[in-house]
């Protein structure tokens, strides 16, 4: 298998490292680093869907079987592609869309970026921390995933004042099934040092439309 390892960072010393220290190593690694990065959070979520685009390009150009997707923020332990390698042996079929760790979101509260997500859109949950071994979302985010390259490109990202971001919108485009293991960690640098899922401050959280205003609570 050649494995492509993609990701749009504003600085890419930090996800080398990262990279650098895994057991098994990604064939071709393509890092696209944006020095002009978006304000704002609106402005911030327009900019990923359109830094995705470029991902695009380096994936069509690239011969590879598989594609990593990881963000610069991503702290990882030095077994994870190894780890979502053997996921993929496993649960490969013609349904399979993706396998990912685990990591906190850093915006308000706690929770998983791995959402389960209502048909209609109008509301989201977290999901639940406290769950065990492989389980099926809806969406996740881009912080470290593993996919066949086709369906990688299959997914469409945008940005349209979603509550959610553009790889939410990404996730929901697959018409696949996606998965996370509960177990893979994924932590989440921050200025102030990495928070991970194992933390206390972790939690779970529902997001819902409530009078064409977006509205969320935690769950515990």
């Amino acid at each position: 298998m050649k494995i492509l390892c993609v990701a749009a960072v504003e600085n890419d010393e930090f996800i080398r490292e990262q990279i650098a220290k895994q057991t098994i190593q990604p064939d071709i690694i393509k890092i696209y680093i944006d020095e002009n990065p978006a304000k704002g959070l609106d402005e911030r979520r327009k900019r990923i869907a359109d830094n995705h685009k470029i991902l695009e390009q380096y994936v069509e150009q690239t011969d590879c079987d598989l594609v990593w997707q990881l963000e610069g923020d991503s702290e990882l332990e030095d077994n994870t592609l190894e780890r979502l390698i053997g996921h993929y042996i496993r649960l490969q079929n013609e349904d399979f869309g993706y396998i990912s760790g685990i990591q906190v979101g850093r915006h308000g509260l706690y929770c998983l970026g791995a959402w389960i997500v209502k048909p209609d859109r109008t509301s989201f949950n977290s999901l639940d921390y406290k769950l065990k071994g492989i389980q099926q979302v809806d969406a996740t985010g881009w912080y470290c995933l593993l996919a066949p390259r086709m369906v990688w490109l299959a997914g469409k990202a945008s940005w349209n004042n979603q509550r959610y971001g553009p790889d939410v919108v990404w996730g929901l485009s697959l018409p696949y099934k996606k998965y996370v293991d509960m177990g893979l960690h994924i932590g989440h640098k921050l200025k102030r040092g990495t928070i991970r899922p194992s933390d206390m401050s972790t939690c779970n959280a529902r997001f819902y439309l409530e009078n064409n205003e977006w509205k969320f609570e935690q769950l515990d």
